[in-house]
């Protein structure tokens, strides 16, 4: 196999690394985080800082990064020599729309006379300055892909402000009860649910008691009560906590998740979903406040100062075009059922856990 030098050494990199080593031998790395005086190893591989290139021989050098242009540039100012430069834009699997066109339409990228050279089919593009190369390309992808035309008829106001509760079911809604249907083993015995009682009806199994949880005591069978301050919290009384878009509206969570803890028996379990990429409900901003959106780090990071990592579970649902639909007033009915099937942790309309005491 053929010697290579990397210069990159981050997700990029890492997404290819199987290709990578199918075809080279990795003799170092090149990281600008890396100090000039700094000894660091990747399974035995040297990492150096990039000013070192100018004492090793003449091995080449692949560029693995997608912000290759000014890798590029670094290298041309430490004298290296074009036919050195490689790029990874051609390597398996694609990291993005750009590398898949690439491949599409046989586009590629070289370096030659200290410039970036687009080599098309038709054409060949020759970039000093990365705002040309960026420029270009965001021309041939805007052409290249009809997509984008569907923005031109989108209307800049939602459907529904009120998550399309005028059509049918709000789209969260079928990711929060999924969830719950998934873990209803879990919810028997006394539960508190917040605000109402209906997942606990509907998803309830061997219940003994059910307690309603509302900040001003409003309905039947309820309790006035708060998670933030503690009002109405009685310790080691719940058998499940369902909770469900909550937390967003409390601005002290640390604290409501103490209370969440205290509240439950022990074996007790708590079920929670919150707002990932979702607009605000303005009722629930005037009359007690909106204050967070959630990604699933978060989530963790705010449950495990209070329970034990390992009795605790966090997951994401959702994808582009179910966020999408639930940001312009899209109900569930006005979705297909495979829309709600891929699941793409980029896009999360809801975060969930699952967590034990």
């Amino acid at each position: 196999m053929e010697d290579i030098i990397v210069f990159g050494h981050g997700r990029y990199y890492i997404s290819k690394e199987n290709t990578i080593k199918q075809v080279y031998n990795v003799v170092a790395f090149l990281d600008n985080a890396v100090k000039i005086d700094e000894e660091s190893y990747d399974n035995g591989v040297p990492i150096l800082n990039p000013e070192h290139i100018k004492t090793i021989p003449s091995i080449p050098i692949l560029i693995m990064s997608v912000n290759f242009f000014q890798m590029a540039v670094q290298l041309f100012e430490f004298g290296v020599n074009e036919s050195r430069i490689r790029f990874g834009t051609s390597i398996i699997p694609y990291y993005d729309n750009v590398e898949c066109l690439f491949d599409k339409t046989k586009y590629c990228v070289k370096a030659e006379n200290k410039k970036i050279i687009l080599y098309c089919p038709l054409k060949r593009y020759e970039f000093e300055y990365e705002t040309e190369y960026k420029q270009v390309l965001r021309a041939i992808m805007a052409e290249s892909d009809t997509n984008i035309k569907l923005f031109d008829d989108m209307p800049v106001k939602p459907m529904s402000r009120r998550f399309g509760l005028e059509y049918g079911k709000a789209v969260d809604r079928f990711y929060i009860e999924m969830f719950l249907n998934e873990n209803k083993r879990f919810i028997k015995g006394d539960i508190m649910e917040i605000a109402e009682a209906t997942y606990t009806n509907m998803f309830g199994n061997n219940v003994k008691s059910t307690f309603v949880l509302h900040v001003n005591g409003w309905g039947k069978n309820s309790i006035k009560g708060n998670l933030e301050t503690g009002e109405g919290i009685i310790e080691n009384s719940i058998d499940c906590l369902i909770c469900t878009q909550t937390l967003e509206h409390i601005f002290n969570t640390k604290a409501t998740v103490k209370n969440i803890y205290r509240l439950l028996k022990k074996g007790g379990t708590a079920l929670i979903t919150v707002a990932g990429i979702k607009q605000i409900s303005l009722y629930d901003y005037y009359n007690w406040g909106e204050f967070w959106r959630f990604t699933k780090q978060s989530m963790y990071r705010l449950l495990v100062e209070t329970f034990e990592e390992s009795k605790m579970e966090v997951f994401s649902y959702g994808n582009i075009k179910t966020t999408v639909a639930m940001l312009y007033g899209v109900c569930q009915e006005q979705l297909n059922k495979q829309d709600f099937e891929y699941n793409d942790e980029q896009y999360p309309l809801i975060v969930a856990a699952r967590v034990q005491k």
